[in-house]
């Protein structure tokens, strides 16, 4: 579901969003997405990409306080097992955003967008992340996630895409339950400045694998945001987010 602009229709979009278990939004201009691709810097390494698609990587912590956003120092998260059983339950350490990053305007739009929609508090820690996938021929079978049909523990999460090069698929999707069987929002591919939003403690989300146009291969960079952040400074279960995986997938 494709809502409207929220410069002209933002009152009625955040009305309608309450409502919503997840939905997208045109959001980003062609020259917004460059100013902020090139604030983010050189991205690093993923090292647990290594069992999927290629990935590079960088993360930030912020809150916002009286209208301006601040990020604390923090070079690692640590998400539940409960919610990932590949890479969960240690500490995944990845290169920090750099100061520009919070310092764009760009930046500063999408994260109070994120935050007045879901009227998330002041002073509350959200986990961003700027990663690229790196798809190559005959990569076509890789996951991009390394998860299947999955949460990711938190309560709120967005996902833009900044830029597509060079390559197929990579839909995403959003469903009701975890075997792909209650279709939320049916497999799409989310265009380059559209979001995607959703209730991350209400429905799971899959992000289907891609195909390399050409034999130099292509990339997909998108922007997370995930709230709230607390629980993946210390690798905790959310208490809002019951959206267990598949134990069967759990290797203790």
């Amino acid at each position: 579901m494709l809502l409207p602009n929220p410069s002209t229709q933002y009152d009625e979009l955040c009305i309608r969003a309450k409502n919503l278990p997840a939905f997208t939004l045109s959001l980003l201009e062609e020259t917004e997405r460059f100013e902020l691709l090139a604030s983010v810097g050189e991205l690093g390494p993923d090292p647990s990409s290594r069992h999927f698609t290629k990935r590079t990587k960088n993360i930030a912590f912020v809150f916002s306080e009286r209208g301006n956003w601040f990020q604390i120092a923090q070079n690692f998260f640590n998400q539940a097992v409960y919610y990932n059983s590949f890479s969960g339950g240690y500490k995944r350490y990845y290169r920090e955003l750099p100061r520009e990053f919070l310092q764009c305007q760009v930046t500063q739009k999408i994260l109070s967008q994120f935050q007045k929609i879901y009227e998330i508090p002041e002073n509350e820690l959200i986990l961003v992340q700027v990663q690229t996938s790196h798809v190559y021929p005959g990569d076509e079978n890789k996951c991009l996630t390394g998860q299947g049909i999955h949460s990711d523990g938190a309560d709120k999460a967005m996902l833009i895409c900044l830029k597509r090069e060079n390559i197929d698929g990579a839909r995403n999707a959003i469903y009701a339950d975890r075997q792909g069987k209650k279709a939320v929002l049916s497999p799409f591919v989310l265009q380059a400045g559209d979001a995607l939003f959703w209730k991350d403690n209400t429905v799971y989300h899959y992000v289907e694998s891609a195909r390399a146009r050409s034999e130099w291969g292509g990339t997909r960079t998108v922007l997370l945001a995930h709230y709230p952040a607390i629980y993946y400074l210390n690798g905790r279960v959310n208490p809002n987010n019951r959206l267990i995986v598949d134990p069967r997938s759990i290797s203790l």
